[in-house]
């Protein structure tokens, strides 16, 4: 074969892993409807995600499901907690609607706090993902990175936030977002997150 339908064409390769990032996304959202489930689904969707960024990954599945088993116990550990601070969302909906200073202030906090849910959430799964320890470590170590490399987690946050955005505004974006977008959000955070876990070769695997 050749020209642009070559098996080494840029085209093919493009292609290929659009393909791999919606077999991802279809594989997370699965894994995620059991809600108990989703911190092994996210911790599963960004060694997946990284795997395909960096040209490594075999099948989608396979290496899907081996990370979403191992790490299963310890993601329950972890998710449980986040899931009971998901509330912080219903708080955001019953401020805005109350007025006066006192309920302006307490709409900035809520926002506040669930930026920072946000950010620890992207840090806590991948490090989980990577890192043999107890759940309380692994929190530890994701508060830590997330204020020790606060410019990064701001950036971390607002593509998370322009993700969403863009899916909310833009009908096309929105069903991009349905076949691949945690997936491709997936990979851009792990561009990031490798930086950092590089920076701390304690967390890189």
């Amino acid at each position: 074969m050749t020209g642009a339908f070559r098996i080494e064409s840029r085209l093919f390769r493009i292609v290929d892993k659009a393909v791999s990032l919606i077999k991802l996304n279809i594989l997370w959202i699965l894994f995620s409807i059991p809600l108990f489930t989703g911190g092994a689904a996210l911790c599963a969707l960004h060694i997946t995600a990284v795997r395909i960024m960096k040209n490594e990954e075999g099948y989608i599945f396979r290496d899907f499901w081996n990370v979403f088993r191992d790490k299963l116990a310890l993601s329950l550990k972890l998710w449980t907690p986040l899931m009971t601070a998901a509330a912080l969302f219903l708080d955001c909906m019953f401020w805005r609607n109350v007025e006066g200073n006192f309920a302006a202030g307490m709409r900035v906090m809520v926002w506040v706090l669930s930026g920072i849910w946000i950010v620890l959430v992207i840090y806590i799964f991948p490090l989980a993902a990577r890192m043999n320890t107890t759940a309380g470590v692994i929190y530890r170590s994701g508060i830590l990175l997330l204020f020790k490399y606060l410019p990064q987690s701001v950036y971390l946050l607002f593509i998370t936030g322009v993700f969403f955005a863009a899916g909310l505004l833009w009908t096309p974006v929105f069903f991009a977002g349905v076949l691949a977008g945690g997936s491709l959000t997936a990979v851009i955070h792990g561009k990031m997150l490798l930086w950092i876990f590089q920076k701390e070769e304690a967390f890189y695997a």
